[in-house]
């Protein structure tokens, strides 16, 4: 039974020399117990210097913010468990003293968004806006201005005040301040929204609920509505097409690829920076399962029937997870299917191409029903595939007929650690001797399903897998490779990289392909997807 535990709070003073310090508080233990009653206890019966911000300790203010163990909460909404607890104002933001940060920084990206302003003198109307009919008001409404959402913002951290974040976004669209443009009332939208990543991390931190997904890809394909699609971005936003060119002759796209001439070329002509590393092409997964040898007969009584959906990546750019996780299911006893199917559409969200989007999900919700409709279950290996056929084809795209499909679909891991929860499955893992790093996809913390793949390879024998915290790679799909952007999706994979070089991995891994690319860009270890370690333990033959 837990009696006492510590709170490590990191103070700042500017009086002070040190300024920055922390100071340790040793409590006892009370189930049920928020941290904001634990940040009161502190103050009014250890040291009531403390300076910490809270309103109506009820969730509804949004003034309780803090850093807890990393990660921004509410205090009010956060319970202690009696564990060790580090506490730091939220990060992001100059700190005024303890734990109460200064929000002017929010304050002048609101104005900076309804300003407009060119010059001193000058106003100007936007040339990006929001049509009143995209506004889902419903949803803004649950913004409490906690700032908690830019707190997690990685691009924020590295722009200072050239990027609002997504509470200014949120809070502007809500304001009620409208301009008209050709007959029309619209919501300005601030040009800096092209370099948000759609990482996810501020929906993901978000205390109350609000869809940041669906705001923030709206306001770039607002974005892209004025001031027009570059041809870069045009063609990055077509994953699929780039795969199936690519992958035609491999060896020779991969040379161009890697050629200086090329790239600089790219870098002068398209924006695609000479410094990044490229995506590499492969004989795609298309082609495997047509040329392999025919599996062996399923028997009637199969376990399970599931279709594979491979996602652009596996099919063209790493096939091996492809290969591997088909091996692992046949297996398994699963009957496999892979049948036609186009990209997610995640890369032309990215992109600010929602209504291309929103065709390839129309296409994919078509080909996949009658599967569902026979009793098949969707599978796939890839994150972003997932998230996007799981919960963006509704939430984002307002396709309410993906929810014939969307009940359907599962991570690959989730899938299997499932099926040994209720005892419809037993692995016999054999071990595997290795020092691995994990790094959690952003588009995996967006589905809330824990680590899944994890879980399942933390009971190999002899395979030790360190979870790294880093917040993102910074490659986020093909953010990475556009050359204005580029030196900031290094930045914020910093975290990545210093968690790398602490551990000193024997491999690397992650369920993303971006950011396995991401990780051997930064570093030497060799980066795979973890369901390659899973086949390694089951001692399958070459797929």
């Amino acid at each position: 039974m837990v009696e006492t535990f510590n709170v490590y709070i990191h103070r700042y003073d500017a009086q002070k020399d040190p300024a920055s310090y922390i100071q340790t508080y040793e409590l006892n233990y009370h189930a049920s117990q928020t941290v904001l009653e634990v940040l009161t206890e502190i103050r009014n019966s250890c040291d009531d210097s403390l300076s910490f911000r809270s309103s109506c300790e009820a969730a509804k203010c949004g003034s309780c913010a803090v850093e807890l163990n990393g990660k921004p909460v509410l205090a009010c909404k956060s319970i202690v468990d009696g564990h060790d607890i580090h506490i730091k104002p939220l990060s992001g933001f100059p700190v005024v003293k303890d734990l109460v940060v200064d929000r002017e920084r929010y304050e002048k990206g609101y104005v900076q968004m309804l300003s407009c302003e060119k010059s001193a003198d000058t106003f100007q109307k936007p040339d990006v806006a929001l049509f009143e009919s995209e506004i889902d008001y419903a949803n803004l409404s649950c913004c409490i201005g906690c700032l908690i959402c830019n707190s997690a913002c990685p691009v924020g951290a590295q722009m200072a005040d050239r990027f609002p974040g997504p509470a200014v976004i949120t809070e502007v669209l809500s304001s009620g301040v409208r301009m008209d443009q050709e007959g029309e009332s619209r919501a300005p939208v601030e040009d800096s929204i092209d370099y948000c990543s759609l990482c996810l991390n501020c929906h993901v931190a978000c205390p109350s609920g609000v869809a940041l997904n669906r705001i923030n890809a709206r306001a770039k394909n607002a974005y892209t509505r004025g001031k027009g699609r570059s041809l870069r971005d045009w063609m990055l936003g077509r994953a699929e097409l780039m795969g199936k060119m690519g992958s035609f002759f491999p060896s020779a796209s991969n040379a161009m690829l890697t050629n200086k001439t090329v790239r600089k070329g790219m870098d002068a002509a398209l924006g695609i920076s000479r410094e990044a590393r490229m995506v590499p092409y492969a004989r795609s997964l298309k082609k495997w399962l047509q040329n392999r040898p025919e599996p062996a007969p399923i028997p009637e009584a199969v376990k399970r029937r599931v279709v594979y959906f491979t996602g652009c990546y596996t099919r063209y750019n790493d096939t091996d997870p492809g290969r591997d996780a088909v091996a692992i299911m046949e297996h398994l006893g699963f009957e496999v299917r892979v049948p036609e199917q186009n990209c997610c559409g995640v890369p032309l969200i990215s992109s600010g191409d929602m209504d291309a989007a929103g065709k390839l999900a129309h296409a994919n919700i078509a080909l996949l029903k009658p599967w569902c409709d026979n009793g098949y279950d969707i599978i796939t290996t890839c994150t972003s595939c997932s998230e996007m056929l799981k919960n963006e084809y509704t939430r984002v795209l307002g396709i309410d007929s993906a929810a014939q499909i969307s009940e359907h679909v599962y991570d690959f891991g989730q899938y299997v650690r499932q099926l040994l929860e209720t005892g419809e499955l037993t692995l016999h893992l054999n071990p595997v001797p290795l020092v691995a790093a994990y790094h959690t996809p952003c588009h995996l913390k967006s589905q809330k399903i824990g680590l899944p793949l994890i879980d399942i390879l933390t009971k190999i024998p002899e395979f030790k897998v360190h979870v790294m915290d880093a917040p993102c790679c910074g490659q986020s799909g093909s953010y990475g490779f556009k050359s204005e952007k580029y030196d900031i999706s290094v930045k914020i994979s910093r975290t990545l990289l210093e968690s790398l070089n602490r551990i000193d991995p024997e491999i690397a891994l992650s369920e993303c392909g971006p950011c396995r690319l991401r990780m051997q860009e930064i570093s030497e270890y060799p980066a795979a997807h973890p369901v390659s370690i899973l086949r390694r333990a089951l001692i399958l033959p070459d797929p």
